[in-house]
């Protein structure tokens, strides 16, 4: 996921609910009728005016169904039918909760259960530590078959998230297959805090810095934290394994890091191309590995492919997800909210990586043995480094 934040004025139809609530049921339900094509109209002129794919949409039509529209429900139906016709999995309509959850993520704050799933299938790639699933004995590659009394099957994984979705104090009843067995595990959602950055230092001087997520806005903020903890390190290994990415302006601003001067990415909208050039200082100058598997998308491939194409980091695993779209997040009037497509970017080398991904300098698919063989890669270059040192003093 790669996301710009914005959020348009609120138009303050509360206000004026409360203000005729006590005038008769007939106000109230042409007020609720207003409301609803309010919302409608703003979801179709946001998507007329922002979307970026082509598309064959006959907007114009679509607003004169704005005369079939009594209530939010069907104001809701409508948006959905019509995203429908995009075939786009990335523009898409979020309700009140929804949208809700989504900030406080950005926020670094969730109510759930601590798993993190494949992009194209319910499978658990990852649990965060001391959370429900953890506690409860969900493994990496449990594959959730129903929620609650609803199967999983032919649901995307953004579906699956939102039937585990829900209040905190509740409970949630998951159906898993862990090899031939089928478990059942009853867990309570709670609030999480999500930290998306954590870093170590292992064995010979070599960091590792594992980045969950792109979506908390303070991303690039601890991610410079953690370098500046490592900055002894005889190299850093950045594992995006699992991270599907976030805002935009974490990646640009962590590529920052790195780079003394060379693009970013560029991003392209309806309006023209804008290029995101490197303009600070490095923050650390030593040799660089990133790890990558299938899950690794979007605002991680453009962390990926920034350091790759600018000779200042060598990438190790499998091939990236390829999803090389931006989608920007707009609050609808009843503070429901749209995903909509507004553009595309491409790497430093001008590569469109949607639906390829990147593939790695070295393909290995073991993710145990990437760790291993970045650690030997590191140790390696440390070793030539000190050797190289001794000859020039020794001349």
């Amino acid at each position: 996921m790669l996301l710009k934040r914005q959020t348009k004025p609120h138009i303050l139809i509360i206000s004026a609910f409360l203000a005729t609530f006590c005038q008769g049921l007939t106000e109230i339900t042409t007020d609720e009728s207003q409301n609803a094509k309010v919302i409608y109209n703003s979801a179709i002129n946001t998507l007329k005016d922002k979307y970026y794919l082509k598309s064959k949409i006959d907007f114009k039509r679509w607003q004169k169904k704005e005369t079939n529209i009594k209530s939010s429900n069907d104001a809701y139906r409508y948006i959905n039918e019509l995203l429908g016709k995009l075939e786009d999995p990335y523009t898409k309509l979020l309700t009140q909760e929804e949208f809700k959850d989504e900030q406080n993520l950005i926020n670094s704050s969730l109510v759930g259960i601590g798993i993190k799933l494949d992009i194209k299938k319910p499978v658990v790639r990852e649990i965060l530590p001391g959370s429900p699933a953890y506690r409860e004995g969900i493994e990496p590659n449990d594959l959730i078959l129903a929620v609650g009394n609803k199967s999983t099957r032919g649901l995307r994984t953004s579906e699956v998230v939102g039937l585990i979705r829900g209040p905190k104090d509740s409970d949630l009843k998951l159906e898993i297959r862990r090899g031939k067995n089928i478990l059942t595990k009853t867990l309570k959602r709670e609030e999480l805090k999500l930290i998306s950055v954590s870093g170590k230092m292992l064995e010979n001087s070599v960091a590792l810095i594992k980045v969950e997520s792109f979506i908390p806005d303070n991303t690039s903020r601890l991610f410079k934290e953690e370098i500046l903890k490592l900055m002894s390190a005889n190299g850093i290994i950045i594992d995006l394994r699992n991270n599907t990415g976030g805002l935009l302006k974490n990646a640009t601003e962590i590529a920052d890091m790195f780079l003394t001067e060379g693009k970013i990415v560029s991003t392209v909208t309806r309006l023209g191309k804008i290029n995101n050039y490197a303009n600070s200082d490095s923050s650390f100058d030593g040799q660089i590995i990133i790890l990558t598997n299938e899950n690794t998308a979007s605002a991680s491939e453009i962390l990926a492919s920034a350091l790759k194409e600018n000779n200042r980091a060598t990438v190790i695993g499998k091939k990236t997800y390829g999803k090389g779209l931006i989608q920007e997040v707009i609050e609808l009037p009843d503070h429901s909210a749209l995903h909509v497509t507004v553009g595309a970017y491409l790497t430093p080398g001008g590569k469109n990586i949607n639906k390829k991904g990147i593939v790695p300098d070295k393909i290995i698919r073991d993710e145990r043995e990437q760790l291993q063989v970045a650690q030997e890669i590191l140790i390696a270059g440390k070793d030539n480094t000190e050797k190289g040192q001794l000859l020039t003093l020794s001349n």
